[in-house]
């Protein structure tokens, strides 16, 4: 069986913004890490982004925890595939994985109200994430035919936007993530200010990944409705927690899936997918059982309030089969009988690789998932949706 992981990470390494930007530019503004890779500080734009004694002597009280036991906690983010794509390939060979598209981690945090100045430079943004996309596409390079990335885009800026996809799709990524959140000036990803990024990443044959994250710099539910705490730091906001403020755990379960939630009614209540009908759209890392009654349930309501329906010539589950695809968890209890509810080519598999959710064990999880499906159906989940859904040549 083709065993393709649709959603795996790179963990960036320390001197990534360093090798590739321009210091004559940017100055100390260029993202860098002080110390260890996880537990040292990370800086951007001349300011603490991540880490620090102080930080981390915080969540520790707050928490009842040592030092060791916290760093314990996320040992995963350590493993060397995160940075090194031979050290991937053993671990996917070990684990039983084919092949993988890969998604960054502190390149997903460059969002449009950051709490940091400089992030609010689009130039400078798109300069940090064109230093992550070249050095993703050179880690992809060393196995091309297992090893496959998506690049990062600054939204915020269309002209920036729509400039990058045409990068991204010459240096043969296979296709562009962006944040599920409103980007400009808080105007949903339904306004018809963004048809010039959705557009170029159809004329290019790209896959728009969703990829939710927690922190506070996108005008998302997590920030809005404070399921996290203001600061910005990232061990802050994902660690620092209390039973009023959470933090990775509260952001994921909730955040996450409220953000996607809002993210598929805007492209397909809202008209995006009738506006772009080739452009395939990926929802990622939300959990996935909650989508089929959510389709049903817009179904319904458009049905029953026509006036919402003027600017749709389908049903947004028919939007949904024809050009959407969702990522489960692979021990998902519901991951079958979901497929069969949303079509089973239109589902997706994740490990997370190597963020704290990943064990060895996902390959093993997924098959007993999808036992219950015919071999041709369980082949499709496993591998051959993420063939279709990035358009993976190997």
């Amino acid at each position: 069986m083709l065993v393709i992981d649709g959603d795996g990470h790179t963990m960036e390494p320390t001197d990534l913004w360093v090798e590739r930007m321009d210091a004559s530019k940017w100055g100390d503004w260029v993202p860098q890490a002080r110390g260890e890779l996880l537990f040292g500080e990370f800086w951007v734009g001349g300011e603490l982004r991540s880490g620090g004694k102080e930080a981390l002597d915080r969540i520790c009280a707050n928490a009842g925890v040592t030092a060791e036991e916290y760093r314990e906690g996320l040992s995963m983010l350590m493993l060397k595939g995160g940075a090194d794509p031979d050290a991937r390939i053993v671990d996917m060979d070990r684990v039983g994985i084919d092949a993988a598209v890969l998604y960054p981690t502190r390149t997903m945090f460059f969002g449009p109200v950051d709490p940091i100045p400089a992030l609010g430079n689009a130039e400078f943004v798109r300069d940090c994430q064109r230093a992550y996309n070249q050095w993703v596409a050179d880690y992809c390079a060393t196995h091309p035919d297992r090893l496959f990335a998506v690049g990062a885009v600054p939204l915020q800026d269309i002209d920036l936007a729509v400039a990058e996809v045409e990068w991204i799709a010459g240096m043969g990524l296979v296709g562009v993530m962006i944040r599920p959140s409103a980007y400009i000036d808080e105007l949903p990803l339904s306004h018809e200010v963004y048809d010039r990024f959705w557009a170029a990443c159809q004329d290019h044959d790209l896959a728009v990944g969703f990829h939710p994250g927690v922190h506070v710099d996108t005008p998302d539910v997590i920030r809005k409705l404070g399921l996290c705490r203001f600061d910005k730091n990232l061990q802050i906001t994902n660690a620092d927690v209390d039973p009023v403020y959470g933090g990775s755990g509260l952001g994921q379960a909730i955040g996450n899936t409220a953000n996607m939630m809002v993210t598929m009614g805007r492209i397909l209540m809202g008209g995006v997918a009738e506006r772009f009908p080739r452009l395939r759209f990926l929802f990622m890392e939300s959990g996935g059982g909650w989508c089929a009654t959510q389709l049903e349930r817009m179904d319904e309501q458009v049905e029953s309030f026509a006036l919402e329906g003027r600017w749709l010539s389908m049903l947004p589950s028919e939007y949904f089969s024809r050009q959407c695809y969702i990522s489960f968890e692979p021990g998902e209890w519901n991951l079958a009988a979901s497929a069969t509810k949303l079509g089973v080519d239109r589902v997706l598999w994740a490990s997370d690789y190597p963020h704290p959710e990943y064990h060895d064990g996902v390959v093993v999880e997924l098959r007993e998932s999808i036992a219950p499906l015919s071999k041709a159906e369980q082949q499709m989940i496993a591998g051959t949706n993420a063939v279709a859904a990035y358009r993976l040549t190997r």
